[in-house]
């Protein structure tokens, strides 16, 4: 990172797909409360959710900072998952990792770096 603004712009990028993460969950809740889920839906639907969040931050982050898409990407998603993992940490699901939720971090890795050459390129 060359100054603060780098710094800023990542944070707001990781805020912004906090909000967006929020929204959608409260779409889920407002559809799973009139229609009946099953539990591969709930972990599709997690998923989803956490690569549309971490889309969307770096892309906003990549298209401010206009340099180092790649990297700004993997910031953007390493510091959404750390944020997510520790929310459910101390909501109290305890340190262990499952295997969805590695899988669900890899992803979140995957799609940021890919989001950020993407918000460079556009």
């Amino acid at each position: 990172m060359e100054n603060n603004s780098d710094v800023i712009r990542i944070g707001e990028g990781v805020v912004r797909s906090f909000f967006l993460t929020l929204i959608l969950l409260l779409v889920y809740a407002i559809i799973t409360s009139f229609v009946d889920t099953n539990a591969k839906f709930d972990s599709i639907y997690k998923v989803v959710i956490t690569a549309l969040g971490v889309m969307y931050g770096a892309i906003y982050a990549v298209r401010k900072i206009n340099r180092r898409g790649w990297l700004i990407g993997l910031i953007v998603g390493m510091l959404y998952m750390i944020v997510i993992y520790l929310v459910s940490v101390l909501n109290g699901r305890g340190l262990a990792l499952s295997s969805f939720s590695i899988l669900r971090i890899i992803l979140a890795l995957a799609v940021g770096t890919l989001s950020g050459m993407l918000g460079i390129n556009i």
